[in-house]
């Protein structure tokens, strides 16, 4: 391929990536005013053995709504302390900028489940007591700890709209464009051209997802946040009294 084929190439793919996002964009404006999803906490207990954190997440949009419901089998999601060891986390999403450096295969797929438009959901997270850290996406401080945590926030992703579909609209333009993450530039791969690496990490989707809608929910590898547009429902409490041992994030 010469370079001129290569660039005009680079510049076709990167247009229609950018209409896609506008597209996008103009499907979220279609939203009833003053509709959301909002998550609201239904439960919160703690014992001499267990702390229980229940959540109800209700779709009040015209889109589905397609929610974190873990970030990997065996840590279905983070526990930790905030940089100010103030504040205990417990997270379920995938779009984080990871500064962990991990060993193959590295963190597992996401479980995403849809929510049809008037719809909801309830979920719970439950932990031993007293509550251990549990790092995924975020370093942990090197100093253990051990205290009573007076506050706390959980977070939740979600992506609006028709997942499967977005995620294949790129990977068919990824695809189209007959390049690979290897042809273009570290510097505008990140910038303008995400979908090739959406199709490097997410390229077997079909093969995990073969009824998506049918089963309800998606397994969506993590993609060192080339995927985009995931929205982050946060609920914040304060004071709780919840035992803590372990760290807090860098």
């Amino acid at each position: 391929m010469s370079r001129v084929t290569r660039i005009a190439k680079l510049l076709a793919i990167g247009c229609v990536c950018a209409a896609m996002s506008l597209a996008e964009g103009t499907k979220e404006s279609d939203v009833s005013k003053g509709a959301a999803v909002a998550m609201e906490i239904t439960e919160l207990a703690v014992n001499g053995s267990t702390f229980t954190l229940g959540y109800k997440i209700v779709n009040g949009t015209d889109n589905d709504a397609w929610v974190c419901s873990g970030i990997d089998s065996s840590r279905p999601f983070e526990v930790f302390l905030t940089p100010d060891r103030q504040t205990l986390v417990i997270r379920k999403r995938l779009d984080v900028p990871a500064s962990v450096i991990w060993r193959p295969p590295g963190p597992g797929p996401g479980t995403y489940v849809r929510i049809a438009p008037g719809a909801s959901l309830a979920d719970s997270v439950r932990l031993a007591v007293p509550v251990n850290s549990v790092f995924v996406y975020a370093t942990p401080d090197r100093t253990e700890l051990a205290q009573t945590a007076t506050a706390l926030a959980l977070e939740i992703g979600y992506y609006s709209g028709d997942l499967p579909a977005v995620i294949h609209s790129i990977l068919a333009v990824a695809e189209k464009s007959g390049l690979t993450v290897a042809d273009v530039p570290g510097s505008l791969l990140d910038t303008y051209f995400r979908g090739l690496r959406v199709r490097s990490t997410l390229g077997g989707f079909d093969l995990v997802n073969k009824d998506p809608y049918g089963q309800g929910w998606v397994s969506v590898a993590y993609s060192g946040q080339a995927l985009t547009d995931e929205k982050v429902l946060r609920v914040n409490l304060a004071n709780v009294s919840i035992p803590y041992e372990g760290y807090s994030q860098k």
